[in-house]
């Protein structure tokens, strides 16, 4: 669905708290819907800013959600300085090698979710700090097909 399209919402059906079925498709619900009737949602909508919301016929309520997908936040650490320096600049996943450590930190159900996960190992204030993240030490959400 390209960004500013428009489409009827056929079918719905919440299958848990967190998770819906639109037009035969998972999503994962971001925001707290705990007074609103989700299947009353009547089109959805990918923004200028790429998020995708679900509106209503109230046109002021909407709701965030995002693909459900099954993503893992890898943390990696290169024995190379190298070619963790190369891999800051472009992100190509072909300059990890066996030689590198892989780590599985967290399993992520949409993008949006790991990337809350990777800014808590990446933010000075958190708890999760690593203050060797972007020199040899990195964090990436790898999608699982």
């Amino acid at each position: 669905m390209a960004k500013g399209k428009k489409t009827t919402i056929r079918s719905i059906k919440k299958i848990s708290d967190d998770i819906v079925e639109i037009n035969d498709k998972e999503y994962l619900i971001l925001d707290d819907i705990s007074n609103i009737n989700i299947q009353e949602a009547t089109s959805m909508k990918i923004t200028s800013n790429g998020n995708r919301i679900i509106r209503f016929d109230n046109s002021k309520k909407t709701v965030s959600i995002d693909v459900k997908r099954d993503i893992d936040v890898i943390k990696v650490i290169f024995t190379d300085m190298h070619r963790a320096s190369r891999f800051k600049k472009v992100q190509d996943s072909s300059f990890i090698t066996d030689a590198d450590k892989e780590e599985l930190i967290a399993k992520a159900p949409s993008l949006i979710k790991a990337r809350e996960i990777i800014s808590k190992y990446r933010d000075k204030k958190s708890k999760l700090y690593d203050k060797n993240d972007g020199k040899n030490h990195f964090y990436i959400a790898r999608e699982n097909k």
